[in-house]
């Protein structure tokens, strides 16, 4: 096994039409963790180890270099988990102004028994604030910036689309308010998220402007689980 490897690997990629349009920030990149990513051919290696490696991630999402910072995986799997990394998908950085902005992001992606052939990348570096950073940006966004990151989220993530970072803190946060008015209906809510998301991007859609969280979310959300 390897202690350490170092590698760049680069893609030329050109941005989305409309990817430029401002967007509620600051915000680094977020990991779409239910995007496609490529496999690995396990055979019969051991799976055990990690590659660590910073990603230049695109305004559109997508990775453009792989710069790989430590790999105690095996020699064999190198280029393979290389791969895996430069097919992650993430919502990308926002910066103060609004704008989906090109960014860096340290990644990890690890091989363990339980991840298989299909080893998803993850933060390296969690941010511990990361939760209570996104619960004020989502309470800043118009519905054009929640219109925007649903569809980008939803292309990548398809049916799992309610499970991703935001759209689960979003919900998380209207559970919490009933939790706290004395309505423990946390239960009803989350069965009710993936329908009331996609119902609030058809409402935003009409009313770019409109106060998502206030204006569409929650009355979305209080008709689906009436108090």
């Amino acid at each position: 096994m390897l202690s350490a490897a170092r590698a760049v690997i680069s893609i030329s990629l050109f941005s989305l039409p409309g990817i430029a349009m401002s967007q509620a920030g600051p915000s680094d990149p977020q990991i779409i963790a239910a995007a496609s990513t490529a496999k690995i051919n396990v055979g019969a290696r051991k799976l055990a180890g990690q590659m660590v490696a910073t990603l230049r991630v695109s305004d559109d999402g997508r990775v453009r270099d792989v710069a790989v910072i430590e790999n105690t995986a095996e020699t064999a799997f190198e280029s393979q988990l290389i791969k895996v990394l430069q097919s992650a998908r993430f919502r990308p950085a926002i910066d103060e102004s609004g704008r989906p902005v090109e960014s860096s992001v340290d990644v990890k992606v690890e091989l363990r028994p339980s991840t298989g052939a299909s080893p998803k990348p993850a933060a390296a570096k969690p941010d511990p604030h990361l939760t209570e950073k996104e619960k004020v940006r989502i309470q800043k966004m118009k519905c054009s910036d929640f219109v925007w990151e649903w569809k980008l989220i939803e292309d990548e993530a398809d049916d799992a689309a309610a499970t991703e970072f935001m759209p689960r803190i979003a919900i998380a946060m209207y559970a919490a308010g009933r939790t706290a008015a004395g309505e423990y209906v946390d239960a009803k809510v989350w069965k009710a998220s993936a329908k009331a998301l996609r119902d609030s991007a058809e409402r935003c859609a009409d009313s770019p402007a409109a106060p998502f969280w206030e204006g569409v979310f929650k009355p979305v959300l209080d008709e689906a689980v009436p108090k």
